[in-house]
């Protein structure tokens, strides 16, 4: 038996093992030992069994199979204990095999970590600017509408406006005005800011009010559509309940009542200090982020190259699909989720998860090359704090002196 080592990209190695039949002659009793110590024949104490009867018991192909394997095995063996600098990851892959003049050769390929390799110095040139974060009043007061939205209280009305929620009943009819099937859909600010259908078609309506529209998929929203394809004439719309949002006042009272004695203001003035710090944090993060991704892809585009083995890429793949699933609430909603969509996009929808595991994976090597090379020590399964290696990096361009 003998093996062979090439450098195939910065990813992985090409391994070739050959061997002879003399090669698997030899370790065929090794490899029948092992089966002999599983089996079981009657009249026979389970790892007695006679080598004869050992091998009779097997199918031929399996054995093969078997003795390969083992081959195999030992070649890989020898290969990560003579190169030892070589940081091998994973299982091997890509197996296949060839025979001619009586020489086996089994080919297959062994994932490498990561090395990033640097093109050129023009990476040194790239600097982290500055962020200068600004909260406008417009941002303050919108919040605190949003805010108020959370403890608004709901009274009766009786007429469709834009600042009311209704419910909707649905009855999707056929030619003859009988119903195919029943649903309910609600109407409030989203739906008015999403699509001017709803002003136009609802707004003005009053409790109890019933009309149909004919009925067009291309010009219905989404949650107006059949749930199957039940060719519908038209549907009516039955307006149900119809509630006006009262929104509260933000006075010392009502603070205390909605968020307790320990919070951080008394009054409106402070709930609107409190509400522009939290947004200012809030956009110091997005733009940390952004900063740090727009200069990472910048040093990667102009100084750096890494090639990302497969090994790695599917296990951030697998990762990224388990998030997606408990989103989801588990595989088989997954599955439904993926199988309503068009096989088209669905693979699309794959690949793009699938992009997006291999970039990430691109960034962290380079960003960790060039935290190096800056003479910077990123400890991420250590590092305390949110985004704490993105404020490391900044910090390194923007608090010296």
């Amino acid at each position: 038996m003998a093996y062979k080592l090439t450098k195939g990209d910065q990813s992985h190695y090409d391994i070739a093992i050959t061997f002879t039949a003399e090669d698997k002659a030899r370790e065929k009793d090794h490899v029948l030992k092992h089966f002999q110590a599983d089996m079981s024949l009657q009249g026979f104490r389970k790892g007695h069994v006679p080598m004869d009867l050992v091998e009779k018991n097997l199918q031929p192909g399996y054995l093969e199979m078997a003795i390969i394997e083992h081959i195999a095995n030992h070649g890989i063996q020898e290969v990560l204990k003579e190169n030892e600098s070589i940081k091998f990851i994973g299982e091997p892959y890509g197996f296949s095999q060839q025979e001619k003049d009586g020489v086996t050769t089994l080919t297959l390929k062994l994932d490498v970590f990561p090395e990033v390799e640097v093109t050129n110095e023009k990476w040194k040139e790239k600097k982290i600017k500055k962020l200068n974060v600004k909260v406008e009043a417009p941002e303050i007061e919108q919040s605190l509408v949003n805010l108020k939205k959370n403890f608004a209280d709901y009274q009766d009305a009786e007429t469709i406006a834009l600042d009311t929620v209704s419910k909707i009943a649905l009855e999707w009819l056929d030619k003859k005005g009988e119903v195919l099937d029943k649903g309910t859909t609600y109407l409030g600010e989203p739906e008015f800011s999403e699509s001017d259908f709803w002003e136009k078609t609802f707004l003005g309506k009053k409790k109890n009010d019933s009309f149909e529209l004919k009925y067009d998929a291309k010009k219905l929203p989404a949650v107006m559509h059949e749930k199957t394809d039940l060719g519908s004439a038209s549907i009516k719309c039955t307006i149900s309940d119809i509630k006006k949002q009262i929104l509260p006042e933000f006075t010392p009272e009502n603070i205390k009542k909605f968020f307790g004695n320990q919070s951080d203001f008394s009054d409106e003035a402070g709930l609107k200090s409190f509400i522009e710090k939290t947004l200012k944090e809030q956009k110091e993060q997005t733009e940390l982020v952004k900063a740090v991704e727009d200069y990472v892809s910048t040093i990667r585009k102009e100084s750096f190259s890494v090639v990302i083995p497969m090994t790695m890429i599917d296990q951030e793949f697998k990762s990224r699909m388990d998030s997606l699933m408990k989103r989801f609430g588990g595989q088989e909603k997954t599955s439904e989720y993926l199988q309503q969509m068009p096989e088209d996009k669905r693979k699309k929808f794959v690949e793009d998860i699938q992009s997006a595991a291999k970039e990430s994976l691109e960034k962290y090597f380079i960003l960790n090359k060039a935290a190096e090379l800056l003479g910077l020590q990123l400890d991420w399964e250590n590092s305390t704090g949110e985004l704490a290696v993105e404020k490391k990096l900044y910090a390194f361009f923007n608090d010296k002196g």
